[in-house]
């Protein structure tokens, strides 16, 4: 065993030096000489730290990949200063310069910075530990594909970290990086975000050439500005390394190479590059200091004008610092979408995520059903139908049946579509239509059968009904079917319902209406939907959010595969409101269609309706009583129309549209508006029948002759897959449309191949948070998710359905919790039970101070229950099957 000290031999086990007797740790077998860095292997902390490779190595540190065992096996980067001092006094210096960097960083709390986690001493020996930001960094990439970078991706990096030197540059006293150069910014594998790294310990780059071996504060020569030379940085001297960096990223041109403090106009280096960005680099290497860019803000909000005006994109507006940055203010100080018939785009990225395969042999979310106030009680009673009430109903059901005929839209009207069967006059039970079962279930009936644990949730629907007061067997059997399914969160919502109901304290019902009969593509989004109310009903129930530790209780309605369920199933909601004092609300429907096929019935009866993604125009101040949380087509339609000529460059598009269906219809129509209005040109109007794929490969041939360089799908992904399957081989027309193309499940293995060729707005994304900067503010959602849906732990990270949401669960969350907030606005008025009126005066108040912070970003109703500025993105597919986050638009936070 080497002593650490005098580096004298000693036998293992002995805990004194032999030669100059100072104590020999546990880990010092394992230490290398100072001024050595340590090896693979190595132990830190009594083992809490595993050494797995060197990361770099520079004058005053190194950087060490480590394990961190007491967390999950994290890998972290461990810092450790080596000192090359050979007399005492400059060690000393050493150690306090080490210690100021270990204070500094310990206060810097940005997203794009890696936060300082431990620190520590073992002997003479200084160690800082950070998160480890796994990706690529800039000098790797130049080195990687010897060639430049795109300006746009190159732009959006730089503005990313301005934003990073913008919140350095507010700190007190401002902090300067003092060495900003491609290798100190690393994009993230996960988050596709640039980060800085290394202020000043360590340089990874340093161990390749010595010659680029540099102090701290002398920086790297190429990058750092002449007067850092002379003792005298500030934070505008990590501007001009950063112009510096960028002039790099843009030519290949390596500055250490060459003189220092001279740069070639960059166009001489690379033509393809815009003469803005060469003025912008003009004035940012300025050698004097005072004819530079004065603020990080100041040269951020330029690159974020070149990207919104040559991309038309925007870089990361959406700044750290919210009320600080000059860009932020330069964007939202822009017109407002009715004021110049446009959207701002607030953020651009390029963020990927595996598009996810559904498959029915997986288990996913399902409805829940609640026992009868207030405790588990028989259901036998309910079958005692008065013959007035049957009247009455068949009655309903006849007049009903009719306008939903009238109607028409999403479903195909076809005879013997009337249910066969009546409803007790409570309002719960099921019926047939077209041998699907429609109704509202309490957990007396299982709609969704098809998971694993569909034949055991069926067996407790039907001990639940036949029960005499004992709920044993019903959770035993539901447990046992979620313990096969951990996702199905019908099952879940039924299993904390009877707890609801067994508890004895005062709940509150609301019914979320959806679709779980009929094909995958629409039993999909009903399982999507039951998720992310359940994931509210358990939050609010957990930690009492409500009023006086009021529950929650969730009935689940289906109205099938066809918009001919809508009507009847909304006037058995009517009737349960009529028959259950606790009823104050709907939660539903996710398509515009049968939304507007409910709403007159709801609304006569004074129900409150939110619906968590029907968007259609139709719907803008169509009721009193309507709100949802994602705005009109009006919206991604002008959003989609500035993408497609932008972006897609596209000058002559094929549309395709429906326009008996009203979302197919609204969104079509506000596309071509816009796109129109711009001078562009609608080559044709393919016009289908949503649900009726076998028209679409004779319009697709049809509107392929016409040579379009665009085509806009104005409808859903269950129809759009054929045409996917349909494409000439070898084509790369773009294909885009509107958030009904982010449905997933409706896409066949079939139409994989096809995938490529997709864009689309949609109103939310799984990673936005992390892509938007806001990760440290992240919601609980996203972790309660996982640990509902994946409580066993069977499935490994990134699951769709498991352990990753996808919008329309964040979305039906962002819905119920919205209904929920209301429900206390109306508790806060004094009331000890509230009605479906109180419950729609509370939503007319969500807004001001009252704005919720949804996961798809704020909520703010208007006074025409449309969402105020809420926050949509734009996605695409590249060649490999991975969704990316281009863009993003309207107010996230409140």
């Amino acid at each position: 065993m080497e002593c650490p000290y005098c580096n004298a031999e000693n036998r293992d086990g002995v805990r004194y030096c032999s030669s100059c007797g100072r104590l020999l740790q546990a880990s010092s077998a394992a230490l290398p000489k100072a001024g050595r860095t340590l090896l693979p292997g190595a132990k830190l902390q009594g083992g809490r730290y595993v050494i797995q490779r060197v990361l770099g190595q520079g004058g005053m540190g190194a950087a060490l990949l480590a394990v961190d065992m007491r967390v999950d096996s994290k890998l972290v980067v461990i810092k450790e200063l080596l000192s090359d001092a050979v007399d005492q006094a400059a060690r000393e210096d050493d150690v306090r310069n080490f210690k100021r960097e270990m204070a500094t960083l310990a206060h810097i709390d940005h997203p794009l910075v890696p936060n300082v986690t431990d620190h520590f001493q073992e002997d003479t020996r200084y160690f800082l530990v950070q998160e480890y930001v796994e990706g690529e960094n800039l000098e790797e990439r130049l080195e990687r594909t010897a060639q430049p970078m795109g300006e746009r991706e190159a732009l959006i990096a730089i503005s990313e970290i301005l934003d990073v030197l913008d919140y350095l540059s507010h700190q007190t006293p401002p902090i300067v990086h003092r060495d900003i150069k491609p290798a100190n910014i690393i994009i993230g594998t996960r988050d596709r975000r640039a980060h800085l790294v290394d202020f000043g310990i360590a340089r990874a780059d340093e161990t390749r050439n010595a010659r680029r071996k540099q102090t701290t504060a002398l920086g790297t020569p190429g990058y750092a500005p002449p007067e850092q030379y002379q003792g005298n940085a500030d934070p505008r001297s990590d501007l001009y390394a950063l112009a510096a960096t960028l002039h790099h990223l843009l030519t290949n041109r390596d500055p250490r190479n060459s003189a220092p403090f001279a740069y070639p106009a960059v166009r001489l280096l690379n033509p393809q590059l815009s003469p803005e960005i060469e003025q912008f680099l003009q004035k940012a290497l300025q050698n004097d200091v005072n004819k530079r860019f004065q603020s990080a803000s100041a040269m951020k909000q330029e690159i974020d004008l070149i990207l919104r005006q040559r991309f038309g994109l925007a870089g990361n507006i959406d700044s750290y610092l919210l009320g600080t940055s000059g860009a932020m203010q330069a964007i939202q100080s822009q017109p407002s979408p009715s004021q110049s018939g446009g959207y701002n785009t607030y953020n651009t990225y390029n963020q990927q995520a595996t598009l996810p395969v559904y498959n029915q042999s997986q288990p996913v979310p399902a409805m829940a059903a609640p026992p009868p106030p207030p405790t588990f009680t028989p259901k036998k009673k309910r079958r005692i139908w008065p013959l007035l009430i049957f009247l009455a109903i068949v009655v309903v059901a006849v007049s009903v049946g009719a306008s939903v005929l009238h109607l028409g839209a999403n479903g195909s009207n076809k005879p013997n579509s009337t249910p066969t069967a009546t409803i007790p006059a409570t309002g719960l039970g099921i019926t047939r239509l077209q041998g699907e079962p429609i109704g509202i279930s309490d957990g007396s009936f299982a709609f969704d059968t098809t998971l694993p644990d569909g034949s055991l949730k069926a067996q407790a629907a039907q001990a639940f009904k036949q029960n005499s007061g004992d709920s044993n067997r019903v959770i035993s059997l539901l447990n046992a079917g979620v313990e096969q399914s951990a996702n199905d969160a019908e099952s879940l919502i039924y299993l904390e319902d009877i707890r609801v109901a067994n508890s004895g304290s005062p709940y509150l019902t609301l019914v979320i209406a959806t679709m779980l009969t009929g094909d995958n593509g629409t039993i999909t989004i009903g399982r999507d939907d039951l998720q992310g109310a359940y994931v509210a009903q358990k939050e609010y129930n957990s930690h009492s959010k409500l009023h006086n530790g009021t529950q929650v209780r969730l009935l689940i309605a289906n109205t099938g595969s066809t918009q001919e369920g809508v009507a009847p199933v909304a006037q058995q909601i009517v009737q349960l409101s009529h028959a259950d004092a606790t009823f104050v609300g709907v939660m539903g429907w996710p398509y515009s269609s049968r939304t507007l096929a409910a709403l007159k019935t709801l609304a006569d009866a004074h129900i409150p309706l939110v619906s968590q993604t029907a968007s259609s125009d139709l719907l803008t101040q169509a009721s009193p009583y309507f709100f949802r949380v994602v705005p009109s087509n009006k919206v991604q339609g002008i959003a989609g129309a500035n993408y497609a000529e932008q972006t897609l460059h596209a000058s002559r598009v094929a549309m395709f549209s429906d326009d008996g269906d009203a979302y197919s219809q609204s969104l079509a129509q506000d596309f071509a508006r816009k796109f129109t209005d711009d001078g562009k040109s609608i080559v044709v109007q393919e016009k289908y029948t949503v649900g009726k794929p076998q028209m679409l490969p004779g319009l697709l041939k049809d509107a392929l002759s016409k040579e379009p360089d665009l085509i806009y799908f104005s409808g859903y992904s269950s129809d759009l897959s054929i045409l996917l399957e349909n494409l000439p081989a070898g084509s790369t027309l773009p294909i885009l449309g509107g958030d009904a193309l982010y449905e997933l499940g409706g896409y066949p293995p079939e139409a994989r191949s096809g995938f490529k060729h997709l864009h689309f707005t949609a109103f939310a994304y799984p990673d936005e948070w992390s892509i938007l900067g806001y990760g440290g503010q992240q919601p609980d959602f996203f972790g309660a998710y996982a640990a509902n849906f994946n409580a066993n732990g069977k499935q490994s990270g990134g699951a769709y359905g498991f352990t990753r949401s996808d919008n329309d669960a964040m979305l039906s969350y962002d819905a119920t919790v919205v209904l929920l907030n209301a429900a206390n606005l109306a508790y806060n008025l004094g009331k000890q039970k509230i009605t479906p009126q109180d419950l729609q005066q509370g939503l007319s108040q969500i807004k001001g101070d009252n704005t919720v912070q949804g996961v798809s970003g704020q909520i703010a109703f208007g006074s025409d229950g449309d969402p105020v500025d809420k926050a949509i993105v734009v996605l695409y597919v590249d060649d490999n099957g991975h969704i990316h986050m281009e863009s993003a638009l309207g107010r996230f936070l409140k």
